[in-house]
C-alpha cells in the first residue's frame, strides 16, 4: 500500500530503480524507491498544486513530468504541467496547458512530450436528451511541450483536434490516451468519439484518424444475474481508452467503452494498422480468460464488462507482451506479441484494486500495476521457463 490515498498512472526512472505515482486525492506525487522490487519502500512524496492526472519522466531521468489538473468549473477547464526536479523533489517550473491534462507521454527521443487536453465532459449535463452526451464547450486539444534545452526554454503549443473525419462529435473530440512512436507521431484516443487521431509532433499537424469501429458478437455476458455466461448478444462502439504503439509500428486499443448506452464499449481489446483497419480483436476470448481465472465480475456485465482500460507494450530480452489492464477484473492479461495478428495469451496476473496504471520496466525484468481502488502497487517479475522468459 502506498503512504497516499490511491496510486492512479506510473513512471520510473530511466534505471527502474525509483518509481512514481500520482495521487489525485491528495495532489500529490508519490515516490516510491523498487531497488529491491521484493521490498518496495516508499520515499516521499511532491505536492503539485492540484489533482494529478498522469506522469512521465525525461530520457536522463533529471524530470518528471505531470499533468495537473485545475479545473473549478467544468465550463472553463484549466491544467499544467509540472516540471518536478528528482534530485530535489521540489516543483522548478509550470508550464500553464489551457485546460484539463488527462494523459502524458515522452517521445522515445526524449524531445517531446504530448499531453492530452481532455476538456472533460459533465456527465451530469444533459445534451439532446442524453445525460453526459456531447458536445460540450469547450473543446480539446493535443499540447505539445518541446523540451529542447534548460527546463526554463521548454515551450508549450497545441494542435487542434476538432473537424475530423471519421469522428462523430467533430466539435468536441475529447482526448484521453496519448502513446508516442519513435517516429515522433502521437497517437491519441478521442474516447468518447470512438476514434483514434495521428499527429505529428514536430510538425504539429493531424496526419489522419479513423473510428475505431463496431463491435457485434453474440458471446458476451451483458446480464447482471448472478451467472457468467457468454450467450449473448453485444453491438457496441469500442471507445478505447488506451493505446500503444507496437515494434511493428501498429497500435493496440484497451476497448473500455465510456459515453454509449449500456451495455457498451468493446469488452476487448485490437490491434489496429496506423491506417485503422483491424488485424486482431480479441471477441470474447479476453473476459473468457477472466472468467477461467475467476476474476470475472458479473456484477459489471450489464454496464461495461471487465473494463479494458490500461495497455503497455514492451519488449522483453527479444521478446515483444502486450499488457491489458481490466480494471473491474483487477487483473492484467499478458500476451506474446511476436505476432501481432495472433497474439497469444500466456497469463492472467492477479492485482491490486482497480488497476489504473501498467508499466513495464525491461530493463530489471519487472512489470507493475497501480491500482486505484485500493492505493497499492502490484510488482511482478519476469521468470524463465524452460529456457525462455515468460
Amino acid at each position: 500500500m502506498v503512504e497516499g490515498e490511491v496510486a492512479e498512472i506510473l513512471a520510473a526512472t530511466p534505471d527502474g530503480r525509483t518509481l512514481l505515482y500520482t495521487d489525485s486525492a491528495r495532489g500529490e506525487l508519490g515516490v516510491v524507491d523498487v531497488s529491491r522490487p521484493d521490498r518496495p519502500v516508499q520515499a516521499g512524496a511532491v505536492a503539485v498544486g492540484g489533482s494529478p492526472t498522469s506522469v512521465t519522466v525525461t530520457k536522463d531521468g533529471r524530470h518528471a513530468l505531470v499533468g495537473v489538473d485545475t479545473t473549478s468549473d467544468l465550463t472553463a477547464p484549466t491544467g499544467l504541467l509540472a516540471v518536478v526536479d528528482l534530485r530535489s523533489r521540489q516543483v522548478v517550473r509550470t508550464i500553464d496547458l489551457g485546460g484539463q491534462p488527462d494523459s502524458v507521454a515522452l517521445s522515445p527521443d526524449g524531445r517531446y512530450a504530448a499531453v492530452a487536453i481532455e476538456n472533460q465532459r459533465d456527465e451530469e449535463l444533459v445534451v439532446d436528451e442524453v445525460e453526459g452526451g456531447l458536445p460540450q464547450a469547450p473543446a480539446g486539444y493535443l499540447s505539445v511541450v518541446d523540451l529542447k534545452g534548460p527546463v526554463k526554454s521548454w515551450t508549450e503549443s497545441r494542435v487542434e483536434l476538432t473537424g475530423l473525419p471519421d469522428v462523430e462529435y467533430a466539435s468536441d473530440p475529447e482526448p484521453e490516451f496519448v502513446d508516442v512512436n519513435r517516429r515522433n507521431v502521437a497517437a491519441v484516443t478521442l474516447q468518447e468519439n470512438n476514434a483514434v487521431a495521428l499527429v505529428d509532433l514536430a510538425k504539429r499537424e493531424v496526419l489522419g484518424s479513423f473510428s475505431a469501429g463496431t463491435v457485434t458478437r453474440t458471446d458476451a455476458d451483458t446480464a447482471d444475474d448472478d451467472t457468467v455466461a457468454f450467450d449473448d448478444a453485444l453491438t457496441a462502439p469500442r471507445e478505447p481508452d488506451a493505446v500503444q504503439w507496437t515494434p511493428a509500428g501498429n497500435l493496440i486499443t484497451a476497448d473500455e467503452g465510456d459515453l454509449a448506452a449500456e451495455p457498451s464499449g468493446g469488452r476487448g481489446w485490437t490491434v489496429f494498422s496506423p491506417a485503422g483497419d483491424v488485424l486482431f480483436t480479441a471477441g470474447a476470448s479476453a473476459e473468457q480468460a477472466l472468467a477461467a481465472a475467476y476474476a470475472y465480475d458479473d456484477d459489471r456485465s450489464d454496464d461495461k464488462g471487465a473494463e479494458f482500460e490500461g495497455a503497455e507494450v514492451d519488449t522483453f530480452r527479444s521478446d515483444s507482451y502486450a499488457f491489458i489492464g481490466a480494471e473491474r477484473g483487477d487483473a492484467v492479461l499478458v500476451y506474446d506479441l511476436d505476432e501481432e495478428t495472433r497474439p497469444e495469451l500466456l497469463q492472467v496476473l492477479p492485482t491490486g484494486d482497480e488497476p489504473e496504471g501498467l508499466l513495464a520496466l525491461p530493463k530489471r525484468d519487472l512489470f507493475l500495476t497501480s491500482n486505484e481502488g485500493d492505493g497499492s502497487i502490484s510488482v511482478f517479475a519476469l521468470q524463465r521457463s524452460r529456457g525462455n522468459e515468460r
